[in-house]
């Protein structure tokens, strides 16, 4: 009966593709078989389990220092920093943090028994990037912390964000179908009543929450559809540097409110420090000042961003402290 290479044969021939670097041309004529031959065992070896590739994300010693210098400035208690040009347009460094971020959750979150999702560009990258895990017993149930907004944004679309999580981890999640943000004090029927007593009870069981980060509403392109239009030129003039959750905050971490307020419902970020984990996905040097912010409220704990907004949290922080300092001594000196 005719059989085939045996496995150390096979193993063999995996080794000196991939720990060699010898081309199949090269291994087939070292081991006299054709090249086909060759390609259809390199297949064989990586169905026996024999090869295992691993992807290392990239980083540097600079990248490295980076992230240990924010855990140290801003107190948190994890900071990646993803390495990018100098020069890399926002949508490049959007994609470059998601990457790592998809990476970075997919071992992080299945740890987890109830994990909250929020949204934005950056999120909604990651949700789409992340990896489909194996079927293993430990799986997260997601959960929105905002309910829906707009028709065409498909950053703001919460149930896609939801769904793309939940069939990474081979997992299940719950969908909302009420909007973010309704006219203050309106009549809501007993199914809205009901289901938002549901979203709101699922809140309380939350232990970690994956959520992006604004800019400052000035800078911002565009606002959530739905907000009341006094309300959006109200806040663009108003001291917020950035939002989580459609909740803008300036740079002591109060929430801005108007008298042409609105009610919204999404999950309180004055509750984010009482979790167990709040992992912010922000990337952009207009971030830099809402990301310091957050940090300071405890709004995150975690933080991935790239390597040209750390250099600008820094440098900002450096002036805040340089600053500090010559007011005190100013004040000694009049004293």
């Amino acid at each position: 009966m005719k059989t085939g290479p045996d496995i150390s044969t096979i193993y063999r021939i995996a080794r000196y593709y991939y720990a060699d670097g010898l081309s199949q041309e090269e291994i087939a004529a070292k081991e006299g078989f054709s090249r086909s031959q060759i390609s259809r065992l390199i297949e064989r070896a990586k169905a026996l389990g024999l090869i295992k590739i691993t992807i290392v994300p990239p980083a540097s010693q600079h990248t490295e220092e980076l992230s240990e210098m924010l855990v140290e400035k801003l107190g948190l208690r994890t900071a990646i920093v993803v390495p990018v040009r100098k020069s890399s347009p926002q949508e490049e460094i959007t994609k470059a943090v998601a990457t790592r971020a998809a990476d970075f959750l997919s071992e992080e979150l299945p740890s987890f028994k109830v994990v909250g999702i929020g949204w934005g560009k950056t999120v909604y990258e990651t949700a789409m990037l992340l990896p489909r895990r194996a079927e293993q017993a430990a799986k997260p149930f997601f959960v929105p912390l905002i309910g829906l907004s707009g028709d065409t944004n498909p950053n703001l679309q919460i149930n896609t964000i939801i769904d793309r999580f939940s069939t990474s981890f081979q997992s299940k999640g719950l969908f909302v179908n009420l909007s973010s943000v309704r006219d203050k004090g309106s009549a809501l029927s007993g199914i809205e009543e009901q289901r938002i007593h549901t979203l709101r009870d699922y809140w309380s069981q939350v232990e970690v929450a994956v959520v992006g980060l604004g800019t400052t509403p000035s800078s911002s392109v565009s606002l959530i559809d739905e907000l009341p239009e006094r309300y959006k030129d109200e806040l663009k003039k108003s001291a917020s540097c950035g939002d989580i959750l459609a909740q803008f905050f300036d740079e002591k971490g109060t929430i801005f409110h108007s008298e042409h307020e609105y009610d919204l419902l999404a999950f309180d970020i004055y509750g984010l420090p009482c979790l167990r984990r709040s992992i912010c996905l922000a990337g952009g040097e207009l971030k830099a000042r809402g990301i310091i912010a957050a940090a300071k409220a405890r709004f995150i704990s975690d933080l991935i961003t790239d390597e040209q907004t750390a250099h600008t949290i820094l440098k900002f922080l450096r002036e805040h402290s340089s600053a500090a300092r010559n007011g005190a001594a100013a004040k000694g000196e009049r004293a």
